[in-house]
């Protein structure tokens, strides 16, 4: 579990919360939409760098442990979104099944999760390295 508190790890991102959640959206996911608010949904295929961010405000934190509610957002919930410049660290999630070393580059995976990049659309670079065998943070430069 990641000891991590906050999805902005370095720079401050330009923030919105202009959307609702059109689906259940973990802090972290990699997002799309204005009005409604989406897990990026095309894997390699290029979107803004925007991440859902965590209610800190609200006392919720990046997971269950910190605070009393879940940090996750629900359908309908209006969302605190991030638009990250490059330079920007964020605090990502992979899926299970991913292998990501240090420096690699990383591209969306299409269900809001980063994946090593292939042939799309470089999203960001790796800060660390990281074998998830479930849902997993991944420290990101954004590209």
């Amino acid at each position: 579990m990641s000891t991590r508190r906050v999805i902005a790890l370095l720079g401050q991102p330009i923030v919105n919360e202009d959307g609702a959640a059109g689906e259940a959206i973990k802090p972290g996911y990699l997002v799309k939409g204005v009005t409604t608010i989406l897990k990026h949904s095309t894997a390699a295929g290029a979107c803004p760098r925007t991440f859902a961010l965590e209610r800190d405000e609200l006392g919720r934190g990046i997971d269950s442990t910190y605070g009393s509610e879940t940090p996750d957002y629900a359908t309908g919930d209006t969302v605190k979104v991030g638009s990250f410049a490059p330079g920007m660290r964020v605090l990502a999630w992979v899926a299970s099944g991913q292998t990501i070393s240090e420096d690699d580059f990383v591209e969306s995976a299409g269900d809001g999760t980063l994946r090593v990049f292939s042939a799309g659309v470089k999203i960001g670079r790796a800060l660390e390295a990281v074998t998830a065998t479930a849902l997993t943070h991944l420290r990101v430069e954004v590209y």
